[in-house]
């Protein structure tokens, strides 16, 4: 885009600028010239958000038995962490800068049990899903998916933890992966 962008204000430019006079050597030197302040005008504009990329996907590589009350969960392998703003320490992303963001959790019980999280932004609720794995299914994973936009601040941390006891054991499954925390960011 922004090669299509300098191509046409070099196209414009060089109409406006360019003089019966004017020698082809004289017209190249003022049209890139013109680029040079143009594009310097519109570095200036520009916080220079849209050209950072942040996205990240973590899994966890274990399954958490008799999950506690408030209990968060921390993704710990890592598989894209473009930004470096998710911590596979204590499970937080932290949001490198301000934009709008997309996540992604998915959640798998083990048979026979239930697993609810929240996914929560500096400790306020967004979102939450259940993986019931009641009597009707007892020996079956049951998957459960969250997929939320929310707009950031630099410096808000989002997380997943077990907000719930929807039943006396939860456990949420680590086994082949099942349960993972993605992101993706967009500038505003």
């Amino acid at each position: 885009m922004v090669c299509c962008f300098k191509l046409a204000i070099f196209l414009f430019v060089g109409c406006v600028l360019g003089d019966q006079g004017d020698t082809i050597d004289a017209r190249v030197l003022k049209l890139e010239q013109e680029l040079v302040k143009l594009q310097s005008q519109v570095d200036n504009q520009n916080d220079g958000n849209e050209y950072m990329s942040v996205a990240f996907t973590a899994g966890l590589s274990r399954t958490i038995t008799n999950m506690g009350s408030h209990q968060q969960i921390v993704f710990d392998h890592v598989i894209t962490n473009v930004g470096n703003g998710y911590s596979p320490f204590h499970g937080h992303f932290t949001a490198p800068i301000k934009g709008v963001y997309v996540f992604f959790v998915v959640i798998t019980n083990t048979p026979g049990y239930s697993s609810s999280v929240t996914l929560l932004r500096n400790g306020g609720w967004i979102w939450y899903a259940l993986a019931h794995g009641g009597s009707q299914n007892n020996n079956l994973y049951v998957t459960s998916t969250i997929a939320v936009t929310i707009e950031l601040q630099q410096g808000d941390e989002v997380w997943v933890q077990n907000e719930f006891a929807f039943t006396s054991v939860e456990e949420l499954s680590g086994a082949n992966e099942l349960v993972t925390l993605s992101a993706i960011y967009s500038a505003i």
